[in-house]
């Protein structure tokens, strides 16, 4: 499993499929030598540069790997009609080891959507090795950070089992994944040459090795937090382009040791690729959807307990040099730790396949006692989703006496069938046996049904403003036509809103039209669209669009189409607007017109402010938190002294100080202009937070800091902070408002905390 940029990517404590269906294994290939639209032979002096970019990054980028990358002719070259990457270990004087490797790829110069992509090739053998021939979109901004993005592992084996093969992808929020294995029945995918290939096509992708077809995937999505599911095949509907690499070391594979050679007059550190090739069929049907997923149900016993009472439903499990045993009957659970190990998960007790619902809340409960006094930590995990939490993990205090323990939790996620009841009695400061009995996990309330709408989390009102979710692309909206007009969704990358009226028709008889947008007495809202009229269609045309006792009108002119994308240039129309009175009222597109076609994108109707729900009044609504592989953190929003605070539980900073961060995106500064942050903070501990107002720069990796970077040390009880900075660039509508709270000012914790946060503000000063 590979990553790019700050997302990273899971470790696999376990390797899971994300509960996704699979298809049928075993299916021919369906491209011939006839379809080759690209190959690569490697048979030139060096590596041709018009295909290839090397990529150079340092140790720890990503998955806590060793190697740095760079474009050294030690670590990438091309030898015998091969391409060699080999890793390389330097022993330094201060007795450190540095380690380098290759690693390149055909960003912007070879991306393709859909096809058959092979590769022949052997890989490097030894403790700590990984390598890969994989794929990312040529644009990892369009769905959003990894995995939202996508990401095709088409070969991964690991470099102390070298007869196993893992085939996967990635993709969604939270993180699923679908990961198919092959093992060889005799021989090694080292000493010999073997052929690796993906057909991927709409709604469906296939792993084959040696033309076997040993995996096939029909179901994933893609969606961020708070917003709807992008329409089906998304992430994997668009261009991705190939990678090769070697890593040392990492999360997953582990780290080199003694058995591990780096000799360069060996093969054991070096991936030798004979070719590339990529085939592609003329046409492909995009027009499928996703197989339908039965409901989660949990199943209850008479009293009402959803947790099963035999032993053959749990699990012991063992981690970083944790040895230890249980006995017991699936009522009653001795847990017996010989060696703790070096992780708090190294001794570890599970009930798999727990079903919760989204918005339930649900009691867990248990008796608890330990031969001495010590603690465990339990949570609820979700094995599916990079073992986020659903509920917990909190440390329970444990006696030689025995003890009830409740707790009460709401399920936040979507609907799960695959969560994981935990007791973690590693790595705790004492091996005292652990006895458990009467656990038990109830439901207590249904989810309160949905009342009113909520904005989505960038502050907007209108579901789908895009045109990317639901059937058509056209979910959350619903229509009017009495023209016989055709509404649809574009293809390319724009997707937008596409209505063609065969005749000239009323402006109200073609629209489309999202009821119940909250607006509220003395508001300011900002009420926002881009659109355009097809030249060849029509020369002038009008559209409007109503909102209560809002109503405005766009005058559009005919524009062509780009010569290169095929698509539309819009004009963007904006006005503010400030209700008289509190309603909920209907907002309404009218796109009826001459005969022609018009384009909308961008609908946006939210509070003309800097920062959305900055108060927490709201929710979590406008905030998300993105927490890397490498950390631990949940986020809730709480009351404390009647003031709603986002309150950030963390225990694992990662190593940089990114790695945490609660942000908010879509936000606009003006050029010139100067604004004032404010926010109220504190925390359980003494340590540091960074505050930001940043650039996005998931599409070229600037990520320029228009407020700059201010650290302040947060600690016990809660302090006002606030800045002043002057917008220093052009005009953005897309800035990043970031809190990180990883391990700011290089400062690492690995321990339990809680950062607090309320009252954020963004204001533009008066001049």
């Amino acid at each position: 499993m590979k990553a790019r940029g700050i997302a990273g990517t899971v470790f696999a404590l376990s390797l899971v499929a994300s509960g996704a269906l699979a298809g049928a294994q075993g299916k021919p290939s369906a491209y011939t030598e006839k379809d080759v639209v690209w190959v690569e032979d490697f048979n030139g002096k060096k590596i041709n540069k018009k295909d290839w970019n090397f990529e150079f990054h340092e140790p720890g980028w990503v998955n806590a790997e060793l190697q740095s990358y760079d474009d050294s002719k030690e670590n990438t070259y091309l030898k015998d009609g091969c391409l060699v990457i080999q890793a390389i270990k330097k022993d330094g004087k201060d007795g450190k080891s540095a380690y380098t490797s290759g690693r390149i790829n055909t960003q912007g110069k070879h991306a393709f959507k859909y096809g058959r992509f092979e590769s022949r090739l052997r890989v490097p053998k030894g403790k700590g090795f990984l390598p890969a021939f994989w794929m990312m979109p040529d644009d990892e901004s369009y769905y959003g950070q990894w995995p939202k993005c996508g990401e095709i592992d088409i070969m991964e084996v690991l470099g102390d089992d070298i007869s196993k093969l893992y085939g996967t992808i990635h993709f969604g929020e939270p993180h699923g994944m679908v990961q198919g294995t092959h093992t060889l029945n005799e021989g090694n995918f080292s000493d010999e040459f073997h052929t690796f290939a993906v057909e991927w096509e709409p709604g469906e992708i296939r792993w084959y090795c040696d033309g076997v077809n040993y995996k096939t995937a029909n179901d994933w999505f893609t969606k961020r937090p708070g917003f709807g599911e992008q329409t089906y095949p998304a992430p994997f509907d668009q261009p991705f382009y190939v990678i090769l690499n070697v890593a040392v070391g990492g999360s997953w594979v582990g780290y080199p040791d003694e058995t591990t050679d780096f000799d360069p007059a060996k093969d054991d550190a070096k991936m030798y690729v004979d070719y590339v090739k990529v085939y592609q069929k003329k046409s492909y049907d995009e027009n499928v959807e996703r197989p339908e997923r039965a409901p989660v149900v949990a199943v209850v016993d008479s009293t009402g307990n959803m947790l099963k009472q035999n032993a053959g439903s749990w699990e012991f499990l063992t981690a970083g040099g944790g040895k230890g045993s249980v006995k017991g009957d699936g009522k009653s659970h001795d847990i017996i730790t010989d060696e703790a190990g070096s992780l708090e998960y190294s001794i570890q007790y599970v009930q798999p396949h727990v079903a919760l619902n989204k918005g339930c809340t649900y009691r867990y409960s248990f008796d608890a006692s330990a031969d001495e006094a010590r603690t465990i930590i339990t949570g609820i995990s979700a094995p599916n989703s990079s073992y986020a939490r659903r509920f917990g993990d909190v440390k329970v205090e444990l006696t030689p006496q025995n003890r009830h323990f409740s707790f009460d939790f709401t399920m936040d996620a979507e609907d799960d069938s695959e969560c994981r009841l935990e007791y973690n009695c590693g790595a705790q400061g004492s091996k005292a046996a652990v006895h458990i009995s009467n656990v038990r996990l109830e439901k207590i309330k249904d989810a309160a049904p949905l009342t009113g709408r909520q904005s989505l989390p960038d502050g907007n009102y209108i579901e789908n403003g895009q045109f990317q979710e639901g059937k058509g692309r056209l979910g959350g909206w619903a229509s009017v036509n009495n023209a016989g007009a055709k509404i649809s969704v574009t293809g390319g990358r724009a997707r937008m809103l596409s209505v063609a009226s065969p005749a000239k028709t009323a402006a109200d008889g073609v629209k489309l039209v999202q009821k119940g947008i909250p607006l509220v007495r003395g508001k300011n809202y900002v009420v926002k669209f881009d659109a355009a009229l097809d030249a060849s269609t029509a020369k002038k045309a009008e559209i409007a669009v109503k909102c209560g006792s809002f109503e405005r009108t766009a005058a559009l002119k005919g524009v062509k189409k780009d010569k290169k994308s095929g698509e539309a240039q819009l004009a963007h129309f904006e006005w503010t607007y400030t209700p008289e009175e509190t309603a909920d009222a209907d907002f309404e597109l009218l796109l009826g017109t001459d005969k022609g076609t018009v384009f909308v994108d961008n609908v946006v109707i939210k509070e003309n402010c800097v920062l959305h729900n900055g108060s927490f009044e709201s929710g979590k609504s406008g905030w998300e938190l993105y927490a890397n592989e490498s950390s631990s953190a949940s986020f809730d929003v709480v009351k404390k002294d009647g003031i709603p605070s986002a309150a950030v539980s963390i225990s694992e900073t990662g190593p940089m100080d990114w790695m945490i961060q609660l942000k908010q995106t879509g936000r606009l500064l003006e050029k010139g202009k100067t604004y004032t942050m404010k926010l109220s903070a504190e925390c359980d501990i003494e340590r540091s937070i960074m505050l930001a107002m940043q650039r996005d720069g998931a599409k070229d990796d600037d990520w320029f800091p228009y407020s700059g970077t201010q650290v302040f040390n947060v600690g016990p009880g809660r302090k006002d902070y606030s800045w002043k900075f002057t917008m220093p660039r052009a005009t953005d509508e897309n800035v990043i408002f970031t809190i990180s709270m990883g391990a700011v000012a290089g400062k690492k914790i690995s321990s339990n905390h809680t950062v607090s946060i309320s009252a954020i503000s963004v204001e533009e000063v008066a001049e």
